[in-house]
């Protein structure tokens, strides 16, 4: 029948199944895969809560009058002061229609839909929610619904064969059942209507495609945590009225975090698309993403331990869930992040301790043009004119002009006891594009190897003008040349990784030489101020022979300390900075890094690298050289004392000059400490693998009775 019809009264059962679910299953051409025939229609209530759009309301209603679904009800609430109050009268009457009027804004938009919520019919199961600006398709309900349910494997194979005409009579029917674990169906918030207007809602239309037709995709897929996005979505009716609204400026994600924190899940289609209005200026675009950025980041506070103390989400919900909390921060970090790197590199011309030129120019750009990679992948997913192309620039310009008002607004909503008000995003009611049903995406099998038959199926197709216009279709060349070009920039990638330079940190550690007069004593990284000290290096050898400083700490004379644990002396290039007497002559100096078992290396001693006649030049001040590169990494046990002898090969005598930290401060560099192999090989197979372990996780932990 028309009515509830699911055998649990008002459709408030939780794990109830409805009873009379034939399995029964068709296509009904609507371009979204197929239709699920229940047998009857569940009742649905359309929400809509409105605040002075008296530009886009009318249109609003007449696209809900005209929906293509026996039974429903419309239930609008109005806050508004404008002449939406005198259009919505006109409405007041019309059957289907229920208007009412506040005349406050109290709970802002959670408020209203809370109203209506407590006058919705009481057979309703399911609810819908749409914003003023959208203008939902006919079959909005009929492409929504099919998802809170689950068809067998036979049943459901049975029917996407149908589509192509290729199925056999089923021996029996399938069986259907309720997704009881899914509370809500979000679907695509096409931003398209006006789409035209200008570089803004060109940057606007495909910076939301690439959302919802790649990243969301990929969330349902994987099964992570998926955002309820404040229109465009069906729920439950008894779910919303078990958790009832939220007075929260961005209802929607607090609702969504309210569903997970009791189980329940948010899935995801694209085929409901709703076409909506572009936000048309910039100002109303920063302030709608700064009442975004600020009430998802107070919610985030609200609920961070609720949501990762939670036992009903998965470890992949829990790590998207982090990872959205700071979803309007880190665009602040990259910029800042990036600004930095870019000052180091070209302006000081420093290079970061473990980034190489090479690894810091690819993270920049992979950074930089993920987000245009993206939306152009979502337009081309959606077949878009070409002209929608070019707002993937704009979209570009707008992920960096919004940074500072998002992060402003998301640090607001972090320290903020209460959040701000509700900025209402004004419409314009203007539409500059025709616009269709999306076009339903074929399977990638059929994309690039063409209909089952040419490919060693022997089934016989029915005799319909379907299956003719399928079976008589080729292997596209499209996707094989898409698919190659991606095999070969990845490819590409892991060839240049193999042979992308080695990191390490560009400086090493840098340490000073100190002594008393009686000779050398330690070297270290604090600073000295004692009075210069000269060392002798000629053919006559002045104790102390040779020169010998120990690792230590502090400053003048210093301390000499034992390594406390193991570390590793990488390969590279060992530098000095030195100074010597206004007079001598030059001269060549053997140069040992090594360690051993007491202060001087005296016992057991073990070099680390060695250089032979390295020149040691008279009156120089600061004179900075290589001493040489060494080839091997060695690891230095824990308790071991590090050295650095110096003595005499060739020429002079020549005075060495040090000790003084502020004038001749001789000082020598190690190889770099962080060593950092770029080789992302591996990761390539990663990035592939991902998602199929994820689907793999997602399927192994369904319910049995769900399967």
């Amino acid at each position: 029948g028309n009515g509830n019809g699911n055998g649990n009264g008002n459709g408030n059962g939780r794990n109830q199944t409805a009873p009379n679910l034939t399995g029964q299953t068709r296509i009904n051409n609507n371009g979204n895969g197929y239709h699920i025939d229940l047998g009857y229609h569940p009742f649905v209530s359309v929400h809509v809560a409105a605040y002075n759009e008296k530009r886009v309301i009318e249109r609003l209603l007449q696209a809900l009058d005209s929906l293509d679904y026996p039974e429903y009800e419309v239930v609008v609430v109005d806050d508004s002061t404008d002449e939406s109050v005198q259009i919505l009268q006109g409405w007041s009457d019309r059957p289907r229609f229920k208007i009412l009027h506040r005349t406050n804004r109290r709970g802002y938009k959670g408020g209203a839909l809370q109203e209506a919520l407590k006058v919705t019919d009481s057979r309703a199961e399911y609810i819908v929610i749409f914003d003023a600006d959208s203008v939902p398709f006919p079959d909005s309900i009929d492409r929504l619904l099919p998802h809170f349910y689950r068809v067998s494997e036979g049943s459901a194979k049975r029917t996407l064969d149908s589509a192509f005409g290729t199925a056999d009579p089923p021996s029996e029917p399938g069986q259907v059942k309720r997704r009881n674990e899914v509370a809500a169906v979000q679907s695509y918030q096409w931003h398209v209507l006006n789409k035209s207007e200008s570089w803004l809602t060109e940057a606007v239309r495909a910076e939301y495609s690439g959302s919802y037709m790649v990243e969301r995709p990929f969330q349902d897929a994987v099964g992570a945590l998926k955002m309820i996005a404040g229109t465009a979505y069906m729920i439950r009716a008894d779910v919303l009225r078990e958790v009832g609204w939220g007075t929260s400026i961005t209802e929607d994600w607090e609702l969504t975090l309210k569903l997970y924190a009791r189980g329940y899940k948010v899935a995801y289609t694209p085929w409901a698309e709703t076409p909506a209005e572009c936000v048309s200026t910039f100002a109303r675009l920063a302030r709608q993403r700064m009442r975004w950025a600020e009430g998802h980041t107070y919610n985030v506070r609200k609920w961070f331990l609720p949501i990762l103390w939670s036992r009903f989400l998965t470890p992949l919900e829990k790590i998207e869930f982090l990872y959205d909390s700071i979803y309007y921060l880190q665009a602040g970090l990259f910029v800042l992040g990036s600004l930095s790197w870019l000052m180091s590199e070209i302006v000081f011309h420093t290079h970061i301790p473990g980034w190489t030129a090479a690894l810091g120019w690819a993270l920049l750009f992979s950074n930089v043009f993920a987000l245009p990679f993206m939306n152009l992948g979502g337009l081309i997913l959606e077949e878009a004119p070409r002209r929608d192309l070019q707002g993937v620039w704009g979209a570009l310009v707008l992920s960096f002009a919004l940074v500072p008002f998002q992060g402003w607004a998301a640090f607001k909503g972090l320290i903020s006891k209460n959040e701000g008000p509700w900025f209402r995003t004004p419409k314009t009611g203007h539409v500059t594009d025709e616009v269709h049903h999306l076009r339903r995406l074929q399977l990638l099998r059929r994309w690039l190897l063409g209909h089952r038959s040419e490919v060693g199926r022997t089934r016989v197709a029915r005799a319909t003008p379907v299956a003719v216009s399928l079976s008589a279709r080729r292997p596209r060349r499209t996707g094989w040349v898409v698919v190659g070009a991606m095999v070969l920039a990845l490819g590409g990638i892991g060839f240049g990784a193999m042979h992308a330079p080695v990191g390490e940190a560009n400086g090493g550690s840098n340490f000073e030489l100190f002594g008393t007069f009686a000779g050398p004593t330690v070297f270290s990284t604090g600073a000295s101020n004692n009075t210069t000290l000269v060392h002798a290096f000629g053919p006559t050898c002045l104790p102390p022979c040779p020169a010998v400083w120990t690792a230590g700490v502090g400053a003048y004379p210093g301390v000499a300390t034992p390594t406390t644990g193991a570390q590793t002396i990488f390969a590279g290039a060992y530098q000095w900075q030195y100074w010597t007497l206004p007079f001598g002559t030059d001269a060549t100096v053997n140069w040992t890094f090594e360690y051993g078992d007491n202060v001087g290396c005296v016992t057991n001693p073990v070099v680390i690298a060695s250089f032979n006649a390295v020149p040691l030049r008279a009156n120089q001040a600061g004179t900075s050289a290589v001493v040489g590169t060494s080839l091997t990494n060695v690891t230095v046990p824990a308790g071991k004392y590090l050295c650095l002898s110096v003595t005499w090969n060739s020429g002079g005598p020549v005075g060495l000059l040090y000790g003084n930290h502020s004038l001749e401060r001789t000082n020598f560099t190690t190889p770099q400490v962080i060593f950092v192999p770029e080789y992302g090989v591996a990761l390539l197979g990663f990035a592939f693998a991902l998602p199929v372990a994820a689907r793999l996780w997602s399927r192994r932990r369904r319910p049995a009775t769900n399967a």
